[in-house]
């Protein structure tokens, strides 16, 4: 991915959901860390026009981005899960019993 397709997800997804719930761009605090597509001129210029108050977010650390942890604790319960997903929509049922503390199959 990179700057100019986050700023179409942008355009696409985060003005559709805020249109969705009858929000305005300039009614939110929007977060997102320093990956280089955030922090690219094209997205920050993009956050601007729409007058979005963007979060200040230090340097990117997995220590601050909980996603990073739950991501990496999904992944370490995935392998050792028996038996294996063999599809997208097994992989995701996996998840969901994952995250819902059933972990048995």
């Amino acid at each position: 991915m990179d700057a100019k397709m986050y700023r179409h997800i942008l355009e696409d997804s985060l003005l559709g959901t805020l249109h969705d719930h009858r929000l305005g761009p300039s009614t939110i605090i929007f977060q997102h860390d320093n990956d280089p597509k955030h922090t690219a001129r094209l997205a920050q210029e993009w956050l601007e026009h729409q007058n979005l108050l963007v979060l200040p977010w230090p340097p990117s650390s997995p220590d601050l981005n909980i996603i990073e942890n739950v991501w990496a604790e999904i992944k370490k319960r995935l392998e050792t899960y028996r038996p294996r997903p063999r599809n997208t929509e097994e992989l995701w049922r996996v998840v969901q019993k994952l995250c819902e503390g059933k972990e048995g199959s």
